[in-house]
């Protein structure tokens, strides 16, 4: 008796990923400035609900060499307290940081990619894995870019006046290192698995 040979669906998911990311790629490419643009109110009013340490004088798009990046100039508001000195405030005085503005979609890239990739019981489990996606993806653009740009600030500050303030350094180096792949990556496993227990749960 002849056996048929199983299925290889782990490179066909790879291959699958592969090609989805390029189109995504593709689509980032044309959009992504448009789409940054876009959240740039949002990121500014979050920054400033975060600390009103700081008054955010410009928040835009910018170039450094070949790079787009998100460009983040601020003033203090009044004084304020680092480690156990005070800082007092000189309306002429501005600190700039920036991140660069791919930071935006990368995490949402790869969670998409996911989605399109893993095989599904039927084409109706492909739309419930949207709403994880797009609850995971909400929460961390609100916990990503806003939250690197706050730490670059207080990075600044602390690094000549309180060494030891590592808290959202931690956060900033976390994403930076490549917890935006991760992040982005599990969440797309997630919204997989969550589609696939309610396609599951809805055939007993």
């Amino acid at each position: 008796m002849v056996y048929p040979k199983p299925r290889k669906k782990l490179p066909e998911a790879a291959l699958r990923f592969v090609l989805a990311l390029l189109v995504l790629l593709a689509l980032n490419h044309a959009y992504a400035k448009s789409l940054t643009e876009a959240l740039l109110p949002l990121i500014r009013w979050e920054i400033a609900q975060l600390d009103d340490d700081y008054r955010v004088l410009v928040l835009a798009l910018s170039r450094q060499g070949a790079d787009t990046v998100i460009r983040l100039d601020v003033g203090l508001a009044h004084d304020i307290v680092v480690g156990a000195r005070v800082l007092p405030t000189d309306p002429r005085a501005r600190a700039n940081v920036s991140t660069l503005a791919g930071h935006i979609t990368q995490a949402a890239l790869l969670c998409l990619a996911v989605i399109l990739a893993l095989p599904a019981r039927g084409a109706m489990e492909y739309p419930l894995r949207a709403p994880v996606a797009c609850a995971g993806l909400a929460l961390l653009l609100l916990v990503d870019v806003p939250f690197v740009l706050w730490a670059e600030l207080w990075d600044i500050h602390s690094s000549a006046l309180d060494p030891g303030r590592v808290s959202l350094l931690l956060w900033r180096d976390f994403l930076q290192g490549g917890g935006r792949f991760v992040l982005g990556l599990g969440l797309g496993v997630l919204a997989v698995a969550v589609a696939a227990g309610q396609v599951l749960a809805t055939r007993r």
